[in-house]
């Protein structure tokens, strides 16, 4: 007869070993439908990117502002990719993009607007109408449209390497292991001969 104490170390062994597989396909089916992504904010940064992409109508670009859902997954990824110098004595107040130079709008509603067109942190708070002026010593541009959208794919490039490979190399020698230590560091009952 099993002690109470092996009966719990074979519970907790078979739990592990049903249990690390599932965990490890929840965490798989997670990452494909984005729940990652949207932890990290690349949600919100991809509807900043969205309307900077748009210069008509009304899913144009805005600005955002700290109050915002996008500012601080826009301003961790900027801080993470860009290769401006930020500054350090002065907090930003905005994150805008500049007045396309070159977008068009096709009478079928289709719109392009420039990648080139910059980003930039704003240490002021301006307000957006036509004409509006802003100190120059306040403003870093810290990259373009183009580079928004290529900080997003990075990133979610990087999370996917986290969690596809490394997490799922680690689950596969954590399962390797507990496997042999289950079949050979055991100690199993001597047959009786």
């Amino acid at each position: 007869m099993r002690s109470t104490k092996e009966t719990l170390k074979r519970r907790l062994e078979f739990s592990a070993a049903v249990l690390l597989p599932v965990l490890a396909a929840a965490v798989v089916v997670a990452e494909h439908f984005g729940v990652f992504d949207r932890l990290a904010g690349l949600d919100e940064v991809e509807i900043v990117a969205a309307r900077s992409d748009h210069s008509y109508g009304d899913t144009a670009s805005f600005p955002v502002y700290p109050e915002d859902p996008a500012w601080e997954p826009t301003i961790a990824l900027i801080k993470r990719y860009t290769n401006a110098p930020l500054r350090t004595d002065k907090q930003p107040q905005m994150l805008a993009r500049w007045k396309a130079s070159l977008s068009t709008l096709e009478p079928d509603g289709y719109e392009w607007t420039s990648p080139s067109t910059p980003f930039a942190l704003m240490y002021e708070r301006v307000p957006m109408v036509l004409g509006a002026h802003f100190n120059s010593n306040n403003v870093t541009i810290v990259g373009s449209i183009g580079d928004l959208h290529s900080w997003i794919a990075q990133r979610k490039s990087e999370l996917h390497f986290l969690i596809n490979d490394i997490f799922l190399s680690v689950m596969a020698v954590v399962l390797g292991y507990w496997l042999w230590r289950v079949n050979y560091l055991v100690k199993r009952p001597q047959q009786p001969g």
